[in-house]
């Protein structure tokens, strides 16, 4: 598993910090947003309340004037004075136009205005509406054939003293005059007002822009939405005109009313983001200056500690961060302990070295001494048997001399107690050759590979070779027969074998089994926790020794 790096845990830091903050945020973001859009809702319905009431007036000044009329005995009698009563109804209001009186039959009586005779209302819509109406009402927006203009009728009706129904007093009011005072009343720069009749449709309004159909059951003094056929959202609100007959609308596209909103929650959603990527920026540039280059400079330095330089670049890590330069400091002076002590060490090491060579040296030159001795004395003895034992003993010790030559020679070997074990057994057949250079129809064969024998394995090892080589010249070959003595080593993983085979006459290996050589050989593989077998048939002789092989751990 791939282990996180410094510079990933810090950001994974900062951002579990900034997690929480700009979880905050988000949740500060909605509520402000709903906040705003509660509080932009109570100025639509403000808005549409305060302009009701403003264009309101009319219709309530018309109500007041009417029934005032409606109580005048000229004006119920149509009489004489009836012109003159309704014209004491103009100066009220000037969006006030007309006041007429009809009878039951929808023929107009009289007027404030004088008009062309007879004149019929019977079968407007209006009409019919106020007749059946047993109170004040008022119709939608209609033009009106006489006075060319759109007008809101707002109708009385006067009843008998029977109660039967005696005809309307109606007041005629401007509608272009309630579509202006709709600009004047305070309406902000993006929002739109119209009055609307009980269905939704507009029926009166200043606006040049396409609105949409208004429920004016859900808007009525509540906020609510709707779209034209174009797809424009609009927020809106709705108060009574009357009744349930007119409504006034106040109304704001959603994208202009929360633009502003929606902007401050974007920065505040947005904010933390940046925060975030500024954070993990500055991170990525602070780790890698301040931290990351200088950890790899303090890498190479350790790799050039661990080739042997302890030198070093002190100055390199002069403009690092203190807390850098200390640890370089700190791995310059360890650096110069190791130096220091690695010199004496190598001394030390030289010194032994040099020792140990002397010491194998001197054991080899004791050991030629050893052996040239019993060489004079061996030139002195008549008995063969005798000179055959102190030859023998003088291969013996020739072995062990040729073992410390060459851990003399091989100096580094020496140091590790190892041996080439080649070299050594083509040193022995060298030797093992002049000792028997009176058998000159015997040729010894060394097939042995480079190997490396730790040497308490190659003491016993070379002292069996000896005793087996010496076996053969003396056995394998009577009567001066030619032949061939052969020393085979090898190394199979964990186990090693060494074999001396000859091509004489052979004899019986279980004959003469208590005899010196045997025993020693014998000997020497226990020595070396291996096996020794023989193998003789009148083709030849195989000696033949199998041991574990531990090679030395210091090698």
């Amino acid at each position: 598993m791939r282990s996180l790096t410094l510079r990933g845990g810090l950001v994974l830091i900062v951002i579990a910090a900034l997690v929480p903050i700009g979880a905050l945020t988000v949740v500060q973001a909605l509520s402000t947003l709903r906040y705003s859009r509660s509080l932009i809702g109570n100025q639509l319905v403000t808005s549409a309340l305060a302009t009701a009431g403003h264009e309101g007036d009319p219709l309530i000044i018309a109500r007041q004037v009417l029934f005032t009329l409606s109580a005048n005995p000229q004006v119920r009698t149509a009489g004489p004075g009836c012109h003159e009563a309704l014209k004491s109804g103009f100066g009220t209001s000037p969006a006030l136009l007309v006041f007429a009186r009809f009878d039951a039959s929808g023929q107009i009586l009289c007027s404030s205005t004088p008009l062309d005779w007879p004149i019929s209302a019977a079968s407007e819509k209006w009409w019919q509406r106020g007749i059946q109406s047993g109170s004040f009402s008022v119709s939608g927006v209609i033009m009106a054939p006489v006075l060319q203009k759109r007008v809101i009728v707002a109708m009385q009706p006067i009843i008998a003293a029977n109660g039967a129904k005696d005809g309307l007093i109606t007041a005629t009011i401007d509608a272009s005059r309630l579509e202006q005072s709709l600009v004047t009343s305070g309406v902000r720069r993006n929002a739109a007002v119209a009055i609307v009749n009980g269905s939704g449709d507009v029926v009166l309004t200043h606006e040049g822009r396409s609105l949409p159909h208004f429920d004016v059951n859900a808007g009525n003094a509540k906020v609510a939405y709707a779209k034209t056929r174009e797809g424009t959202r609009w927020m809106y609100a709705a108060a009574p005109l009357y009744e349930r007959e007119l409504f006034v609308v106040y109304a704001e596209p959603v994208d202009q009313l929360m633009a502003t909103s929606v902007r401050q929650v974007r920065i505040n959603l947005i904010l933390p983001l940046v925060a975030l990527v500024m954070a993990s920026l500055a991170i990525w540039l602070g780790t890698t200056r301040l931290v990351l280059r200088w950890l790899d400079a303090l890498r190479r330095l350790a790799n050039e500690f661990a080739r042997g330089d302890f030198a070093g670049q002190p100055g390199i890590f002069e403009k690092s961060p203190h807390e850098i330069r200390v640890l370089s400091d700190d791995l310059h002076r360890m650096g110069s302990a190791i130096a220091a002590n690695g010199g004496a060490l190598q001394a030390a090491l030289d010194a032994k070295t040099a020792l140990t060579r002397d010491i194998h040296h001197r054991v080899k030159n004791n050991l030629q001494i050893v052996s040239s001795l019993l060489n004079l004395q061996a030139s002195k003895i008549s008995d063969p048997a005798a000179r055959e034992a102190l030859n023998q003993t003088r291969a013996r010790i020739g072995a062990l001399a040729q073992i410390h030559r060459l851990l003399y020679e091989e100096s580094h070997d020496s140091d590790h107690g190892n041996v080439n074990i080649s070299s050594l057994m083509e040193a022995l057949c060298s030797q093992l050759r002049t000792l028997h250079r009176g058998q000159t129809s015997v040729h010894l064969d060394c097939d042995v590979a480079p190997q490396k024998v730790p040497i308490n394995s190659a003491v016993p090892l070379t002292l069996f070779a000896v005793e087996a080589v010496t076996n053969a010249y003396r056995h394998a070959f009577p009567g001066g027969r030619a032949g061939t003595v052969t020393i085979r080593f090898e190394v199979n993983g964990d186990v090693a074998s060494l074999a001396i085979c000859d091509n004489g006459t052979g004899y019986d290996a279980t004959s003469d089994a208590s005899s010196m050589g045997r025993q020693l050989m014998r000997a020497f593989a226990q020595q070396l926790g291996g096996e020794k077998s023989v193998t003789s048939t009148p083709q030849g002789t195989t000696v033949f020794l199998r041991y574990p092989f531990e090679p030395n751990i210091d090698e």
